[in-house]
């Protein structure tokens, strides 16, 4: 179960993440005495915990800084234990203190949400509610993924009609493809939808949601066409926008940009840049959004 929080910052080269670990040479001063490197380890463990949502009841504890076979690195190793399961992910910290790589290079002396919006692109992309909303909501999906599913219905039927223009949501392409055999045509179709008219996009995206069950990779396509007819879509131009994969572009621009912010499963939100792993309760999921907008004021 922790081993997910390792997954999220993992710089990866598909669509599924695998950690890579990525080293850079920096100009570095050295480290000032024993309370420095305590006040450092106590700044990596609150940026971690804020930055990749680990719950308060998982325990996060680092050891010593070592020299590292990188010059200019120091290396420890953060220890996380959930009460379930233990397990331990090493991390490198420059010698000035300033930055730690754990796939990617993070600076710990910046805000990690302002990090995570200033990471995402809101640019043309589906979306329900006004841009200047006090809170945004980015959701990555895969449309094989029944969780995903009960996600979206969540949204659209209870979230979406309770906050009205206070949030916009927006939607993003995360197609796990190599335990789904559909995702990516659906997240293709579904991408198509928006480019031919991005009116259909949600009642597109709803129905496909709806019809899971229905859904295989022999007949993926044909039901793909029905249910754009349905949602008033032209199917010629769809079809051929599917056959064509013109859409793939936004497909896989999106599944990067969610790999970079180290999404692993879906589905996965960010509320003003806070990571949401899954379908919390929603009374829960209510907190997030009311403490958001209590911060954006």
């Amino acid at each position: 179960m922790i081993t997910k929080y390792w997954k999220q910052v993992a710089i990866v080269g598909s669509l599924i993440s695998s950690l890579s670990i990525v080293l850079c040479a920096a100009q570095s001063a050295r480290r000032g005495g024993e309370a420095a490197e305590s006040a450092t380890e106590q700044k990596i463990i609150s940026y971690v915990r804020e930055r990749f949502g680990v719950p308060d009841n998982t325990k996060l504890t680092i050891g010593p800084f070592k020299n590292s076979e990188f010059g200019d690195f120091y290396e420890a190793t953060i220890y996380i234990d959930s009460g379930q399961q233990k397990s331990n992910q090493q991390v490198y910290i420059t010698k000035d203190q300033h930055y730690m790589v754990i796939g990617n290079i993070y600076t710990l002396g910046a805000d990690p949400r302002r990090e995570v919006e200033q990471s995402i692109s809101l640019e043309d992309q589906p979306s329900v509610g006004p841009p200047n909303a006090p809170v945004t909501i980015v959701e990555y999906a895969d449309l094989e993924c029944p969780t995903c599913a009960k996600m979206h219905a969540f949204l659209e039927s209870d979230v979406i009609p309770k906050y009205g223009n206070k949030i916009r949501v927006v939607f993003k392409e995360f197609p796990l493809v190599t335990i789904h055999d559909w995702a990516l045509t659906a997240a293709i179709a579904d991408q198509c939808a928006y480019q031919l008219n991005p009116a259909t996009y949600l009642p597109y995206r709803t129905t496909i949601f709806q019809n899971q069950s229905l859904i295989n990779a022999a007949n993926v396509r044909t039901l793909l066409l029905d249910f754009g007819e349905r949602s008033g879509i032209n199917r010629l131009r769809l079809a051929s926008c599917i056959d064509s994969k013109a859409s793939m572009p936004r497909v896989e621009a999106s599944a990067r940009e969610g790999q970079n912010l180290g999404v692993s499963s879906t589905p996965t939100l960010f509320i003003n840049g806070k990571p949401v792993v899954g379908l919390p309760e929603p009374s829960q999921f209510y907190k997030l959004i009311d403490d958001a907008m209590r911060g954006a004021k």
